[in-house]
């Protein structure tokens, strides 16, 4: 992710291993760069040995800087010198990464290698906060961290800001070039697939919601229609706001009609305190205090 894997300069060495390389096509910039030995025997000098995997070398540099490799035994890039003082703190970086990784290696069980590789990538993410001002530096840590099984979609969802440091930092020093775009790559696709998954749960959620006011609404039109369809009992226009029973509007009719207690007693086939209860009644009702008030009120209303 952090190499443009282009080639700038290529020699030979001499008979006693000596190289050099001079020229302008180093960056004024610090960039990762990375010296690579061709393994050979040519006048009896072999550059590595059979079992070493050590022909290439990694280093910071710019073309400020010097470095210089001292041959030691078969391996040439054993040691170094190098002036740029971004590559120490690189070398720093990978020391207190590999004491974490020392101490993982012997874990055997899935889920603890799990929480291994979480732990690994909280604290080099703490380290590279507190200790790393360098954008390239960042940008090597956060290399690091994706190589391990490490989950960066729930990271990112979690600690958007860290993330969004990193890429704001490589954009200052690096401007558009390939440190920043590419790692922006890697952002935006983890960025699309959260914004995707919240607008899967989105679209749900408004499907549920717009189903339950659906819902609703048939239910508010049946109640409505329900409530409509009901007929409330006839009542006497101008009368008081509290209906009158089937028995208490007989009365009110026939006390209309100048019928007596006894004669309404004898028409409804009730009693005469029966009758004489429901007048009481009829009366609060209507807030009157007697038959004429009752019917001075109700004279000149009549039945709906």
């Amino acid at each position: 992710m952090i190499t443009e894997n282009q080639i700038l300069f290529s020699t030979q060495t001499d008979s006693s291993g000596y190289f050099e390389f001079k020229g302008q096509l180093l960056s004024e910039k610090d960039k990762l760069y990375r010296i690579h030995s061709n393994i050979n025997t040519i006048k009896g000098l072999q550059l590595v040995s059979d079992n070493e995997k050590s022909n290439y070398y990694n280093f910071i540099f710019s073309n400020r800087d010097t470095i210089y490799f001292s041959k030691s035994g078969n391996n040439w890039f054993s040691e170094s010198k190098n002036s740029n003082l971004a590559d120490k703190e690189w070398r720093k970086l990978k020391s207190f990464e590999e004491s974490l990784e020392k101490n993982n290696a012997q874990i055997k069980n899935k889920e603890a290698q799990q929480q291994a590789a979480n732990d690994f990538a909280e604290k080099v993410k703490a380290y590279s906060e507190k200790n790393l001002k360098h954008p390239l530096l960042k940008l090597l840590a956060f290399s690091d961290i994706k190589r391990n099984d490490f989950n960066l979609k729930n990271d990112f969802e979690k600690n958007e800001p860290f993330y969004d440091a990193v890429s704001n930092t490589l954009k200052n020093y690096y401007g558009e070039t390939s440190y920043y775009l590419q790692y922006q790559d890697e952002i935006s696709k983890i960025s699309n697939v959260i914004l995707q998954q919240k607008y899967a749960f989105q679209k749900k959620l408004n499907y549920t919601l717009g189903t339950l006011v659906l819902i609703l609404t048939f239910i508010s039109i049946y109640q409505f229609r329900k409530l409509k369809a009901f007929k409330p009992k006839k009542a006497i226009q101008g009368t008081s706001s509290l209906a009158l029973t089937n028995q208490e509007e007989k009365i009110t009719k026939l006390i209309l009609e100048d019928k007596s207690n006894k004669e309404i007693a004898d028409e409804l086939f009730i009693s005469l305190s029966t009758v004489k209860t429901h007048i009481r009644n009829l009366y609060a009702k209507l807030d009157v205090a007697n038959r004429h008030e009752l019917t001075a009120k109700l004279k000149n209303h009549p039945w709906d």
